[in-house]
């Protein structure tokens, strides 16, 4: 009775964020956002196709459903970190400097992270359950790193959000630190934790997805304030800095050389 139970939440759970994923683009079509935030409406038309095709492999052709799904998790990964950079560019783009440079890092820590995990599992074996696990918890543990840093930023420069990327980033950043959680205790129990995965995972990311609904409702873009945040100025300085130790570790390599 348990198992059936279970299974039942499952499915539901399952049913529903579809649903939520279709009401959320017909939302954004509807009020104009779907263009304004592409990155946002990107990953949202491809989890909801993902999800749906998910659902035709599964009573389909079960016995394929296995490394379509892992494959599939791999890249929902890639697609969220598409929705990490978009909400960098949402909150720091009318700050060039300072998102250029957030992007450029946020871009080589996770192309690090992302190939490490991927030689690893190459060098071993193809891409199995636990590799695609670890790869997926070091990416999230990487993404909610870039968040709370970019939270910092916007609380210490006073920068305006609009209730729109307020929703996005609130949403994403419980899904981002839930499944930091859930994938650090599926790493470590294993398979005992399996049947507490399988539910918490898609009722974590439900909660996301009523965020996103409740937020995103309509359009609300940032309102417009006469403010200039010393974030522009402080990245300027900062480039200088790092220029100039560039040049100074150039030109004691080039006398390292020649000596």
């Amino acid at each position: 009775m348990m198992g059936q139970f279970m299974n039942f939440y499952a499915l539901l759970l399952w049913l529903l964020g579809p649903l939520l994923e279709a009401l959320i683009l017909a939302r954004g079509i509807q009020t104009g956002w779907f263009t304004k935030y592409r990155a946002f409406s990107a990953y949202v038309g491809c989890v909801l196709i993902q999800d749906v095709l998910f659902m035709g492999v599964y009573f389909l052709r079960f016995n394929d459903y296995g490394w379509i799904y892992w494959w599939g998790e791999l890249f929902s990964v890639a697609l969220g970190v598409g929705v990490t950079w978009g909400i960098f560019g949402l909150i720091l783009g009318p700050y060039p400097g300072a998102n250029r440079m957030a992007r450029n890092v946020l871009t080589v820590v996770i192309v690090m992270t992302f190939s490490a995990n991927l030689a690893d599992a190459w060098r071993g074996q193809l891409l199995s359950s636990g590799t695609v696990i670890e790869l997926e918890r070091n990416l999230r543990v990487m993404q909610a790193v870039s968040l709370l840093v970019l939270a910092a930023l916007a609380a210490y420069y006073k920068i305006p959000i609009g209730r729109n990327a307020k929703g996005m980033f609130a949403g994403y950043g419980i899904f981002i630190g839930t499944s930091v959680i859930t994938l650090t205790l599926r790493s470590s129990l294993g398979e005992s934790f399996q049947r507490a995965w399988v539910s918490a995972q898609p009722l974590c990311y439900i909660l996301t997805l009523l965020i996103w609904s409740a937020f995103l409702w309509k359009y609300e873009p940032v309102t417009a304030v006469d403010v200039r945040p010393r974030i522009e100025k402080n990245y300027r300085l900062l480039a200088l800095i790092t220029r100039k130790r560039v040049l100074q570790a150039r030109a004691f390599l080039g006398k390292a050389t020649r000596s």
